[in-house]
């Protein structure tokens, strides 16, 4: 019989208790050319297999996807979405839409998306900006959880769950963020002594690592992780993971070491690359300011 995941950590703070693994659909939506039809038996077999943390978001363009299976199996799922936009007014209408799609009347999480600048921080906390939206929405049962996202600077991060009371923070949380920003440094002890979630993201290297194993078992074995996001889009990889979180156990000293020479090389490519926009590390490299790009930004906010 095949193993099925149960709910293993705490999520920070919330009382919910949430599986190793959580199901990131970003490859479900725009990444890849995923229909669906496949896109339901993906996420109705992970669920089947204990992966109840979902993770979307609107420009993922999987929304409406999840929400087709959200149709009969909500109650069975913890729900994560973020919003993008940065003005109080911005982000309430770009919640309805995302609830439309998702065929729900709440989320569970809602977060802050991408935060990676200073200025888009400051565009989240001012007075008509996302997270007054965001506490808004709870209020009126939209959401339960508040809580914020960021690719490339942990120490920003470590700043904003120290300045307001988020209740989980996804981080980019791999072995290459530890060779390049150390999260582990500026973020983790912060987020253990706050008892903040911590949602580990990209710990497989948007599949540039090879050893997945390794790759994987590196986040859940840091202080204060609940789990990892893990994109998934065929049946055979959900299966993959699954069985890797069934059988967690830390990494030896030797199998980080493996892991570290694993990544190093490839670190020192995306530098490299990164000069010509073309870092297969993308996300290391992430100084966008989304009320910016998004032309939504806050009147109050006080760079």
């Amino acid at each position: 019989m095949s193993t099925v995941l149960s709910p293993a950590r705490p999520l920070g703070r919330t009382g919910v208790t949430v599986p190793l693994i959580g199901y990131g659909t970003a490859p479900l939506g725009k990444e890849k050319n995923i229909n669906t039809e496949q896109a339901i038996r993906c996420l109705n077999h992970a669920i089947d297999r204990g992966i109840t943390y979902l993770d979307t978001s609107p420009d993922y363009g999987s929304e409406e996807k999840v929400g087709e299976v959200m149709k009969t199996r909500r109650d069975e799922v913890f729900l994560a979405t973020k919003v993008n936009n940065r003005s109080k007014q911005g982000v309430l209408n770009e919640l309805k839409e995302s609830l439309r799609k998702l065929q729900t009347d709440h989320v569970d999480l809602i977060q802050v998306h991408a935060v990676n600048a200073w200025a888009d921080l400051e565009q989240a906390l001012a007075p008509d900006g996302a997270c007054a939206a965001l506490e808004q929405a709870r209020d009126e049962g939209l959401v339960r959880f508040i809580g914020i996202t960021g690719h490339a600077r942990p120490e920003l991060l470590g700043h904003a769950i120290s300045q307001y009371p988020f209740d989980t923070v996804l981080v980019a949380l791999g072995m290459a963020d530890r060779l390049v920003t150390s999260p582990e440094t500026f973020l983790l002890p912060k987020a253990v002594e706050r008892n903040t979630g911590v949602v580990a993201m990209k710990v497989l290297g948007h599949g540039q690592f090879a050893s997945v194993d390794l790759a994987l078992r590196y986040p859940l074995g840091l202080p204060g992780v609940s789990l990892a996001i893990v994109g998934m889009d065929v049946p055979v990889q959900i299966d993959q993971i699954v069985d890797i979180a069934a059988n967690f156990q830390p990494l030896s000293e030797r199998e980080e070491q493996i892991l570290i020479e694993e990544v190093r090389p490839l670190v020192e490519k995306d530098a490299d690359e990164s000069k010509n926009g073309q870092g297969p590390l993308f996300w290391l490299h992430d100084t966008a300011v989304m009320g910016w790009k998004q032309h939504d930004e806050p009147v109050m906010v006080d760079y």
